[in-house]
């Protein structure tokens, strides 16, 4: 019986690919959805690695595409690596809205490539996106390694980038994905990862495997490992630069995508995040790199962005928020924006109240999602204007008392969840 033989059945012509087929020691997984200008960077990446830091490693590349209706398949496959090609379905709908990762059914691509990786008797397997052209053969070393000889079952990346690039991640994401699981990921919506066969096998054959259309996936996988004590690790892979047409480029569809995952995964999978306090933490600043220019920061604009948003949603902010929360909001002074400030733990009860509003539905989930921008702005702008001052290391102890007030709210959100 093959190592996945509890998992979900592969589709006829995958099956027909595994038959016969050798082992491999090392799978990676490469989701695709109309990535054709990226993939040979991409595979001559993988390529490079696997010669650099696995030579003689039997190894297989999973193409898990969503209906790409350009060459990209066809380029995978001229790539000189062994390929299974698995293609999965989704909806037109999906393909229509292509969610953050830019992959639509991203988790059924995942699910598929888990259990094919399983099947050929993969010890691990890497996810890579096919739009990071910042990819390098060391990369796979990095997340991998881990996973072979250091007895690491999630192996999750951090990135070299500008303090005040990502801020939908380090004000937002991480201090409250941190929050919620007890323990900090400084890119827990990062696509790239490695993952243990003893993972792999836990996960392929849960039934509660998050629906299909919802980016939820990765953060139920790292919820999964973190409840059930495997062994996660993080590292850092340099640079971040992705080349895609998929991705929303649009503020509100990145903000309501991303947060709106979150929110999801907080209601379907309660148990991951309730009562967390008692998991071994690992704080650390966010990964930063000063580039040699300057980056130019409209804080004019940001703070006027919230001012707009006092003034015009308002009906929705006073369903959403609770009272004191909305009162302290209100009354945050913005007429100067060199001065502005939004306080750390105003801004964790501000957070908490949208989950807290997404689980009620007190408004439209997408009208309550898109509100969000302007204070998310103001929030940036404050962090900005507070540490403009300071070096790379100041910044990353200001993200670090960001994540604390999450941590120290917690209790609120929990007991207004029922």
């Amino acid at each position: 019986m093959s190592p996945a033989g509890d998992g979900p059945a592969l589709p006829p012509d995958v099956d027909r690919q595994l038959e016969g087929a050798p082992p491999a020691e090392i799978a990676l997984c490469l989701a695709t959805y109309n990535n054709a200008a990226t993939v040979p960077v991409i595979a001559d990446a993988i390529r490079a690695g696997l010669e650099k830091h696995f030579a003689g490693a039997p190894a297989v590349l999973i193409s898990a595409d969503a209906g790409s209706s350009d060459a990209t398949v066809e380029r995978l496959a001229a790539a000189g690596l062994r390929v299974v090609r698995a293609a999965h379905e989704a909806s037109l709908a999906e393909r229509a809205a292509v969610p953050f990762h830019g992959v639509p059914g991203r988790g059924a691509a995942l699910r598929l490539a888990f259990t094919v990786a399983r099947r050929l008797g993969a010890r691990g397997l890497i996810v890579l996106e096919a739009d990071v052209t910042s990819t390098g053969a060391d990369w796979l070393e990095r997340l991998l390694r881990p996973v072979l000889e250091g007895g690491a079952d999630l192996v999750m990346p951090m990135y070299e980038r500008h303090r005040y690039d990502g801020t939908i991640t380090n004000l937002v994401l991480a201090p409250l994905v941190g929050a919620l699981y007890g323990r900090r990921l400084h890119q827990p919506l990062a696509g790239a990862r490695g993952l243990s066969a003893r993972l792999l096998d836990r996960l392929i054959g849960d039934p509660g495997w998050p629906p299909t259309g919802r980016s939820m996936t990765d953060l139920w996988i790292e919820g999964v490992a973190i409840a059930e004590g495997f062994a996660l690790r993080e590292a850092l892979l340099g640079q971040w630069r992705v080349e895609s047409g998929t991705r929303p480029t649009d503020l509100p569809a990145m903000v309501a995508e991303t947060l709106g995952g979150v929110f999801a995964v907080m209601d379907d999978y309660e148990a991951l995040w309730r009562d967390t306090a008692d998991r071994e933490d690992e704080p650390g600043g966010a990964a930063v790199l000063l580039s040699a220019e300057p980056v130019r920061i409209d804080v004019e604009r940001m703070v006027g962005a919230f001012r707009h948003g006092v003034r015009d949603l308002g009906s929705i902010w006073e369903h959403v928020l609770a009272p004191e929360t909305l009162g302290d909001v209100l009354s945050l002074p913005s007429d100067d924006a060199g001065r502005f400030k939004f306080p750390d733990h105003l801004w964790a009860r501000v957070v908490y109240d949208f989950a807290l509003g997404h689980h009620y539905r007190v408004v439209y989930r997408d009208h309550l999602l898109r509100s969000f921008v302007p204070l998310y702005l103001g929030r940036t702008a404050a962090f900005v204007i507070a540490t403009a001052r300071g070096d790379a290391a100041a910044t990353a102890a200001a993200f670090d008392a960001v994540g604390a007030s999450f941590e120290r709210q917690k209790r609120y959100l929990e007991d207004s969840w029922r």
